[in-house]
């Protein structure tokens, strides 16, 4: 696939979204987007909701930059340096060309080109979106392992990963990293559970952990909580038109 060289203006990309009100599923009224929350602590379809202009999500390959395809690196400076987990979600749409690849086998991840990422347990086969392939300067100096690429996991954030620590071809049943539910904003999070597999596995959930955001939790909240993530990474999968997101990078 050939790509063009920019990156659109996120008012571009804006599809309208209806995210107010409360969801259905099966006749039930969704909780409040608030609680519970996930005790884990993240398409490119967009309606606009900050000033046109002001901040743009790169549609397509950096100028340059095709294999692999990756987002405009002043843009993924400014992404590893916050926290956005909503523009994870929007970067990990179905129609974004960005470059895929996964896990080998677990890795404790951090990011050695900085950043705001805390260290994390990556998992097999979980799935990455690279931001950046990483090449050894001239001086041949070079923090952690030389090469490797600067990617982000679906929760956000930005991990300095070596080239023996992944593979190029999709498993069979990708792993996604935890999504940070109480940090989507709000009308993300009523996006998603206007569809009815997110808003069942979010009651669910709540059912299970009842309330809980961290601290110890029983084994059914574990799994409750899991499967709210990958009922959100499905969606996302399958080209939900999310809102725009306020906080951008």
């Amino acid at each position: 696939m050939q790509n063009k060289p920019r990156c659109l203006p996120i008012a571009v990309l804006a599809v309208a979204v209806a995210c107010g009100g409360s969801p259905k599923g099966g006749g039930a009224s969704a909780p409040t987007p608030e609680t519970p929350a996930t005790a884990g602590e993240a398409d490119a379809g967009f309606e606009s909701a900050a000033p046109a202009g002001t901040r743009e999500i790169p549609a397509t390959c950096a100028k340059g930059v095709s294999d692999p395809c990756v987002p405009d690196a002043a843009f993924v400076k400014r992404l590893c340096d916050g926290s956005y987990p909503d523009v994870a979600l929007a970067l990990h749409g179905k129609d974004t060309p960005f470059t895929r690849i996964w896990l080998r086998g677990d890795v404790d991840g951090w990011n050695a080109d900085s950043g705001a990422s805390a260290r994390a347990r990556l998992r097999t086969d979980e799935e990455v979106l690279v931001l950046r392939k990483r090449t050894a300067p001239a001086n041949g100096i070079v923090v952690g392992a030389g090469g490797g690429y600067l990617v982000m996991r679906w929760d956000g954030n930005c991990y300095t990963l070596e080239d023996g620590e992944l593979a190029t071809r999709r498993p069979r049943a990708p792993k996604q990293a935890p999504i940070p539910w109480r940090f989507l904003e709000e009308k993300t999070r009523n996006a998603l559970l206007a569809r009815p597999k997110v808003l069942a596995a979010f009651q669910r959930r709540g059912k299970e952990c009842k309330g809980a955001v961290s601290g110890d939790v029983s084994r059914a909240c574990e799994t409750a909580d899991a499967a709210l993530s990958e009922a959100v990474v499905a969606e996302v999968r399958t080209g939900i038109a999310l809102p725009l997101p306020e906080k951008l990078p």
